[in-house]
């Protein structure tokens, strides 16, 4: 009999194999894109996070810089202060007699730097173990634009507001000028002073303000207020935080966070040279500066990411300034420039990059802060 073929159904064993393998070449292409994508998504998440980290620091360290030796339309040579420190101020270098060292006293304490060391330049003002070592500080002085009735007694309650609604003062100090003329510094209660004698125009109050910028190695240093301890949290994970100390509504200082993941902070100070265009206008560390005549602030800022990145390391050379480089490879190494003259941070501990420092990505932003009160006179 004639045999009749049959139709083949289905894959033979060979064709399922084949199949397989092409599928799971197929995966793995898919999977090595993903994996280059979340890479890439994390170095560009990094990078916002430093990039926003770092335009919030520049602008809230610009605008106290600019508003130093701001005294309502009189010079600080014009200016006399209080004697009575009572309540004002903190612990060890940062007493009230510092507070309110500004005026004809000290005209030009309008600004003020420190350089970095292996304690927090002002004795016993702040704790050393919430102070990121050999990293800058900078203290400004000014008279806030948030103005006063002079007309008004300082002792009523009315005196801390002069619209409805406003918010009450935030210090304790305040500020009489007459513009063009002479300025006086008084203590909330005390008797407005007629200054100068016979002045009826012309004439305002704005609160005294002061404020100090400087690192710290954690975001939040638990309840004993120390960096460091058990109780702020995972050590490993800790992210240092760009601080400002300023005046409470009493005159006492206190600190707050402005922004976390700020690893390094430097200042240069720059005074006019006659004949000289302000490019070429040298700047120098606080200890070199002059601070009476400074008329420009350097900034240089390294932020650092927050989370870890396992999958790609992230290294890179940050020179701050003239006295401040280092260097991140891959594997994890910090190193210094040997070339810088005084390069301060070449003595700054380990613990400043974290463990394992090549898994944070890192931004740097230097800018020019120009002194408007010292340049318009």
């Amino acid at each position: 009999m004639a045999s009749r073929p049959r139709s083949s159904k289905g894959f033979s064993l060979v064709e399922m194999m084949i199949s397989i393998v092409l599928g799971l070449i197929v995966v793995a292409g898919l999977v090595s894109v993903l994996m280059a994508n979340r890479a890439a998504y994390t170095i560009q998440q990094g990078s916002n996070f430093n990039q926003e980290s770092l335009r919030f620091a520049a602008t809230r360290l610009a605008w106290s810089l600019r508003m130093a030796d701001f005294w309502g339309g009189v010079k600080g040579t014009a200016l006399t202060t209080t004697t009575n420190t009572t309540g004002v101020g903190g612990v060890g270098a940062c007493s009230g007699t510092w507070v309110l060292n500004v005026g004809t006293a000290a005209p030009g304490n309008g600004i003020a730097g420190y350089d970095g060391g292996a304690t927090f330049p002002l004795a016993n003002c702040v704790n050393d173990a919430n102070y990121v070592k050999y990293s800058d500080v900078v203290v400004v002085r000014y008279a806030d634009t948030h103005g006063y009735d002079p007309a008004k007694a300082s002792s009523t309650t009315n005196f801390d507001s002069t619209t409805p609604g406003d918010v009450p003062n935030q210090t304790s100090i305040f500020v009489v000028s007459a513009v063009n003329q002479s300025a006086t510094i008084f203590r909330l209660g005390e008797a407005v002073p007629s200054n100068p004698l016979g002045s009826t125009s012309g004439r305002y109050v704005f609160p005294y303000q002061l404020e100090m910028y400087y690192l710290q190695p954690c975001s939040d240093p638990g309840a004993d207020k120390v960096c460091g301890t058990a109780d702020d949290g995972d050590a490993d994970a800790r992210s240092p935080t760009l601080m400002r100390m300023r005046m409470d509504t009493t005159g006492a200082l206190i600190s707050e966070a402005v922004v976390d993941g700020i690893e390094q902070l430097q200042f240069e100070y720059a005074s006019p040279i006659p004949g000289d265009v302000p490019a070429s206008t040298p700047f120098a560390q606080a200890s070199l500066a002059n601070f009476p005549t400074v008329t420009q602030v350097r900034v240089s800022i390294v932020a650092r990411s927050t989370t870890r990145d396992t999958a790609v390391p992230h290294a890179g050379s940050f020179a701050l300034s003239g006295h401040c480089a280092y260097s991140v490879s891959t594997a994890g190494a910090v190193s210094y420039d040997t070339t810088t003259a005084t390069n301060n941070c070449a003595t700054s501990p380990a613990s400043n990059y974290g463990d394992k420092p090549q898994q944070y990505a890192r931004t740097i932003n230097t800018q020019v802060v120009v002194l408007r009160n010292r340049v318009r006179g």
